[in-house]
């Protein structure tokens, strides 16, 4: 059984540090295509497309930055990523639809909080999951 080396990027704190970067990156992304569609085409349409740009950025940054490949691995994590931003975004809507149950008067922060909750799970599934360099 060979073991795998551990990248230069592989602390998880610096892995989490990258994790919030792309994620940033890949948000201002999905607002910018949102916006630029806005006016042409109906406001769920442009949020979705932003949503898929803004999916396939954190996947690229997150593949080659903050997770990068050790040696040779399998083609499945595009597939699990989506999986994840699927989760992600189904949580998002579940967990906004209680918190603001619970606190109607409040949704940006209810919205802050439930990001913070999901991003970090979504870090933790991505890093042991999606990422984690199988060998293929």
């Amino acid at each position: 059984m060979s073991r795998l080396s551990i990248s230069s990027s592989g602390h998880p704190l610096k892995q989490l540090f990258r994790y919030l970067l792309v994620g940033g990156v890949a948000t201002l992304s999905h607002y910018i295509l949102f916006l630029l569609l806005l006016g042409p085409l109906p406001a769920l349409l442009a949020s979705l497309l932003g949503a898929a740009l803004g999916t396939w950025v954190a996947y690229l940054g997150n593949k080659r930055w903050t997770f990068p490949p050790v040696g040779t691995t399998r083609n499945t994590q595009a597939l699990r990523f989506c999986l994840v931003a699927a989760g992600y975004n189904l949580g998002n809507a579940l967990l906004m639809l209680c918190l603001l149950a619970l606190y109607p008067d409040s949704p940006l922060s209810m919205q802050m909080l439930s990001t913070l909750c999901l991003t970090l799970g979504s870090y933790w599934i991505n890093r042991t999951w999606t990422f984690k360099n199988e060998v293929a």
